[in-house]
C-alpha cells in the first residue's frame, strides 16, 4: 500500500510545483493524502510538511485530470517534538484535517478542521479542539481538560457543555493558518 501511495503521489507533484506560489514537494515531506467526494465532485487532498508547520493541497477534477484547486500553506502546527498531523474523510464526504500534540510538554492537546466546498471555493467549515494539561487538576482533583466544537457555517458552538455563538465565521482554507481559532475556544 505504501508503494501505491508514494507512485499515486508521485504523479501529483509536477502539478503542486506548477502552481502559483506553492514550493516544490518531494515525496519524503507528505504527510498524509486522501480522496473523497463532496456533492458528487471528486477532491484529493494531500498533507505535506512545510517549512515550519503543514501545507494543504487540495486538486479537484476537471475530466480525467486533476486542478489544483487550493493551497494552503501553515494550516496547522507540525515539526515540533510529539506534533503530528492528518487527513481523513467524513461519512458525508467533508475533508478533515487532524493534528495533535499528545506526547510532548504539560499542554497535550487534539484539533481537527473540517473542510468543505462551497461557493466555489473550500472552506473552513468545523473547529475542533480538545486539551488536557498533565499538572493541573480540577476542583474535584481530575486533570484539567477542555473541548470546544464549532460550527462555522452556523456560529454555534459548545465550550466545555455549554452552547455559544461566535462572530467568528468559515475562512477560506487558503487563507486559514495554524495559529487561528474561534476567540471562544481558547483557554486561560
Amino acid at each position: 500500500m505504501a508503494k501505491l501511495s508514494a507512485v499515486i503521489l508521485l504523479t501529483f507533484l509536477p502539478a503542486i510545483k506548477a502552481f502559483a506560489g506553492a514550493p516544490n514537494v518531494s515525496v519524503a515531506s507528505v504527510l498524509s493524502a486522501v480522496s473523497g467526494y463532496q456533492d458528487s465532485n471528486y477532491y484529493k487532498a494531500v498533507l505535506v510538511k512545510g517549512e515550519e508547520d503543514a501545507d494543504l493541497y487540495l486538486f479537484s477534477r476537471d475530466g480525467w485530470d486533476l486542478i489544483l484547486e487550493a493551497y494552503a500553506p501553515g494550516i496547522v502546527v507540525t515539526g515540533i517534538g510529539g506534533t503530528d498531523a492528518s487527513l481523513s474523510t467524513a461519512e458525508n464526504g467533508a475533508l478533515r484535517v487532524h493534528s495533535e500534540n499528545i506526547a510532548i510538554s504539560r499542554n497535550r492537546w487534539q484539533q481537527t478542521l473540517t473542510i468543505v466546498h462551497r461557493d466555489g471555493q473550500y472552506v473552513v467549515a468545523g473547529y475542533t479542539y480538545s486539551f488536557y494539561d498533565t499538572l493541573a487538576v480540577d476542583a474535584n482533583g481530575d486533570v484539567l481538560t477542555g473541548e470546544c466544537d464549532v460550527n462555522l457555517l452556523t456560529g454555534k458552538g459548545v465550550k466545555d457543555s455549554q452552547p455559544f455563538r461566535t462572530n467568528f465565521r468559515s475562512v477560506p482554507v487558503t487563507k486559514w493558518r495554524a495559529d487561528m481559532a474561534p476567540p471562544e475556544c481558547e483557554w486561560e
